[in-house]
């Protein structure tokens, strides 16, 4: 089964993790662990507040990248007091 083959084309037509496990009959941490695959393997699988999908232009493609890259920027700078601890250590 492929994940991408559920998704449609859009932001506007993103179905939810809940929606997504129902339809591939996976349970939602099997569905997460297929979308980060398919991600790995190139599909481009994007998501939002509303759900998953696939891109429609290359401006969704963008948001989803500048939104990912925020993440992980805000992620960095909340280990940093971690690995600060650690190095002490």
């Amino acid at each position: 089964m492929q994940i991408s083959e559920f998704l449609a084309s859009g932001e506007g037509q993103a179905i939810s993790l809940d929606e997504l496990s129902i339809s591939t009959g996976l349970p939602e941490r099997s569905v997460k662990a297929e979308v980060l695959r398919a991600r790995i393997s190139g599909d481009l699988i994007l998501s939002s507040d509303r759900g998953y999908f696939l891109p429609s232009d290359e401006s969704e493609i963008r948001q989803y990248v500048y939104s990912r890259m925020s993440y992980i920027k805000t992620a960095s700078k909340a280990l940093r007091p971690f690995i600060k601890a650690l190095r002490k250590g």
